[in-house]
């Protein structure tokens, strides 16, 4: 009796250790395809970074130069030549009155992220707290700063359209350099005060969102800085 009970028991052994070690290699190779996939959403989390550092790099240099442009035409001291240093095309100027700038970061990899369900495999609070800042409220912020904007274009271009066709005739007249479209669109601003006054208010927005745009790299920023920290654990 006492030979078939160690004999038992010693099957029983062998089969509770064979299960155990196939639950731990199973967890083991888990962990693995895990890491992995974690190492995968880290790094395409990486090239987007640097992909959006590019597209805010150009959308802040034209957001400052839109601002630029309208103190020019907005000051007191009004000259020619500054103008020219923003742009050297009347265009170029007419766009800044009558178009708005959209913003559109690339976000394909963060969105593929979040629809495939992997941002289950960021461990990091920090990564997942950050990014959801930058992709959420900041990213939010700007956007509606963009819709209040494109509302004032609309009404600036009823204004336009209405009260001084003479400027759109000006920019599609190839009679008309740029310094005399320039001259002719302060002269316009100047007698118009609500001309000018809804420029002033244009020109509020353009700062709000350069503000806007400034913590939106911030926080770009911040999350390239505890990106590479993890990835130095890879």
């Amino acid at each position: 009796m006492k030979k078939y009970l160690v004999k038992y028991s010693l099957e029983f052994l062998v089969i509770v250790m064979g299960i155990s070690v196939s639950f731990w290699l199973n967890e083991i190779s888990v962990e693995k395809n895990e890491n992995r996939e974690r190492l995968k959403v880290l790094n395409n989390i990486k090239t987007e970074i640097k992909e959006i550092q590019k597209y805010t790099s150009d959308r802040m240099k034209y957001w400052q130069d839109d601002i630029d442009l309208y103190s020019m035409l907005l000051g007191s001291n009004f000259e020619i030549n500054s103008i020219k240093e923003v742009t050297s095309s009347k265009s170029r100027v007419e766009y800044n009155l009558i178009y708005y700038r959209d913003f559109e970061p690339p976000m394909n990899r963060y969105v593929s992220i979040i629809n495939t369900g992997s941002f289950k495999f960021i461990k990091s609070e920090r990564i997942k707290e950050v990014l959801t800042r930058l992709h959420t409220i900041n990213y939010s912020n700007i956007k509606t700063s963009v819709q209040y904007e494109k509302l004032l274009k609309e009404h600036l271009i009823e204004i336009i359209t209405k009260n001084h066709p003479n400027l759109l005739f000006a920019s599609n007249d190839s009679q008309f350099s740029i310094e005399d479209y320039s001259k002719l669109l302060k002269s316009t601003i100047e007698k118009d005060p609500i001309l000018k006054s809804n420029l002033i208010i244009q020109q509020k927005y353009f700062e709000t969102k350069k503000s806007l745009l400034t913590l939106y790299v911030y926080t770009l920023e911040e999350l390239e800085a505890e990106l590479n920290k993890t990835l130095q654990q890879y």
